[in-house]
């Protein structure tokens, strides 16, 4: 398709197949003069090989295998006729035009929309709501690929022979043959998660049967236009959980609780919510506590909402080249359980990446320190990510900061990690500050995140 929609816009002719390609009307001439086709001796030519530069004037210049007959006179004419309405521009090279877009310039929302027309049982309708800019452009066309039914599901890897039938189990609930519609809509666990976001809104919904149908018939159920955005994203948040724990089951072994995905999808909200240019005044941490502050700008106050609303102050952003890391550490007497946080930024605040880890059973002054030190050592083993980029790692532990930045003395029992921190800090100039708690919810957040888990859990946006 792509190659069906695409022409060569002629330049200096160089780079356009004379015969093959697009470049001429609305069909490559191969098809439009077909006797002159097999006659020429040079089928694989360019435009510019055909002909030459006479002065300022270019000269057509074809060899054909014989002599024309009267039949491919007629043909040659109307070739002629043809390409002597070609402008060349001898100091540009040719380049290539997107036709389904006025602009020339390809696109997914544009490419989507072609595939949607090749099918004839899918409505192009069933797709205005996805292309919104919402969530990243990877995560778009994967709901789109769910829509579509074009995922590689267990039984379609089974109906391409790659697994054996006896492998075709769902692999979160393991009871029946994992399609599509089976993994998004009618899984128990997929299902309690759609159930629990609906709860959350106060609503009932019979569920369709098709994927397709969720999605054109997912509605807001409230007013206002920020919430609208929150109700089109939350559909491609929780597919997009889904198919990642999904996943994490298949290739790793591991799998999250329901409290777990549905924190997922809440935090997956709040990254991308930062991307949409508008003041939402809560951090996700409160998120976390009550959801229902989604519904922020809507006409319609949240009853029993009572948060008080950070500013963009409590956190403040590192210099254009740098990154910043914020950590945290969080310690469950009762459980005898510490876990460990962080997020990684940039200047305009983007998120770049998180960790969320369980760690041995300690106070928090040492946790503290365990934190920073993986803040540190993701940083470095993801140098060629990283770049050039200065790292600082902010902690909320005043403790922790003084340890690691003098040069002896902290805890026994995490000194060969401090000293991991203090060499590694000096050796890439990786600054150590304290700051207070109002700028490290996030990392917060991950941390108590960390005490539910079993094992590291690290993501790169």
């Amino acid at each position: 398709m792509v190659l069906n929609k695409t022409r060569s816009q002629i330049g200096d002719g160089k780079n356009t197949l004379f015969w093959h390609d697009l470049w001429l009307g609305d069909s490559p001439l191969k098809t439009k003069f077909p006797k002159l086709f097999r006659l020429c001796l040079h089928p694989s030519g360019t435009v510019f090989s055909f002909g030459f530069w006479n002065g300022r004037k270019w000269e057509w210049s074809f060899h054909w295998a014989r002599e024309f007959r009267p039949h491919d006179i007629t043909e040659w004419n109307n070739l002629l006729t043809l390409i002597d309405r070609v402008n060349f521009n001898p100091e540009i090279p040719d380049s290539f035009i997107w036709t389904p877009h006025k602009s020339g310039v390809f696109s997914v929302k544009s490419f989507s929309f072609e595939m949607a027309k090749s099918l004839s049982n899918i409505h192009i309708a069933s797709f205005k709501g996805l292309w919104k800019g919402l969530i990243p452009h990877r995560i778009e066309l994967f709901s789109w690929f769910a829509i579509l039914g074009k995922l590689n599901t267990k039984a379609k890897l089974i109906h391409l022979r790659i697994i054996p039938p006896v492998e075709g189990q769902c692999a979160l609930c393991g009871c029946n043959m994992e399609t599509s519609n089976h993994l998004f809509i009618q899984c128990p666990i997929s299902r309690s998660l759609w159930c629990w976001w609906l709860n959350i809104w106060g609503l009932q919904w019979v569920f369709p049967s098709d994927l397709r149908d969720v999605f054109i018939q997912w509605l807001p159920p409230h007013k206002g236009a920020f919430f609208k955005k929150i109700w089109l994203a939350s559909f491609s948040i929780i597919i997009w959980t889904i198919w990642k724990e999904r996943n994490l089951r298949i290739f790793q072994q591991k799998s999250e609780t329901i409290h777990q995905l549905q924190n997922l999808v809440l935090l997956r909200m709040c990254w991308w919510i930062k991307g949409w240019g508008d003041p939402f005044p809560y951090n996700p941490n409160e998120v976390l506590r009550n959801p229902t502050c989604l519904q922020w700008g809507s006409s319609k106050k949240t009853p029993g909402l009572s948060i008080t609303p950070y500013t963009i102050a409590d956190w403040a952003p590192p210099a254009e080249n740098a990154l910043k890391w914020n950590v945290d550490a969080s310690y469950h007497p009762s459980s005898r359980k510490s876990a460990i946080g962080g997020v990684l930024r940039d200047s305009k605040g983007n998120f770049i990446c998180v960790f969320s880890s369980p760690i041995p059973c300690m106070e928090i002054n040492p946790a503290e320190i365990y934190a920073i030190h993986r803040a540190i050592q993701v940083s470095l083993n993801c140098s060629n990510t990283i770049g050039n980029r200065t790292i600082s790692v902010e902690s909320d532990s005043a403790n922790a900061v003084k340890w690691c930045n003098e040069k002896s003395g902290g805890p026994w029992n995490v000194h060969f990690i401090i000293n991991f921190i203090r060499n590694n800090a000096a050796a890439h100039n990786i600054e150590i500050s304290h700051k207070s708690r109002a700028s490290n919810m996030v990392a917060d957040c991950l941390a108590k995140q960390g005490l539910n888990r079993e094992d590291d859990f690290i993501a790169w946006m």
